[in-house]
């Protein structure tokens, strides 16, 4: 069974006509608070709903710099399956050995997470 076709489509100009567009609602001025009021403001509702009300400024982080370097096979499995294990990065055990061995690192830049620590 076919369907039969209509004898005449609608229209399509209402469809392409631009309406206008509504009038802004008018706003009253408002007065101004002054930023003591605003920050003893949010403080509150900062401790009602358990939410930050100030950004700690951050350090500035250490620029890196990639390392290439070849080890044995076996050694680069392990590095790997720890990595996994402990969720850190293969930079951060080889860190951490430096460091026992007397290298300069500083407590910053050991992060398990490179990406948690942000870009370079």
């Amino acid at each position: 069974m076919m369907a039969t076709k209509p004898d005449e489509l609608p229209s399509l100009d209402d469809d392409l006509t631009v309406k206008p567009a509504a009038a802004p609602p008018r706003l009253r001025p408002r007065a101004v608070i002054p930023d003591e009021q605003v920050q003893a403001n949010s403080r509150v509702l900062g401790e009602q709903w358990g939410a930050a009300t100030h950004i700690r400024p951050q350090e500035p982080l250490t620029p890196l710099e990639p390392l290439r370097i070849d080890v044995p096979e076996y050694l680069a499995r392990e590095l790997r399956v720890r990595s996994a294990e402990e969720k850190a990065t293969i930079a951060f055990f080889i860190m951490r050995a430096l460091r026992k061995d007397g290298f300069t690192i500083e407590d910053k830049d050991m992060v398990k997470d490179r990406y948690k620590r942000g870009k370079r």
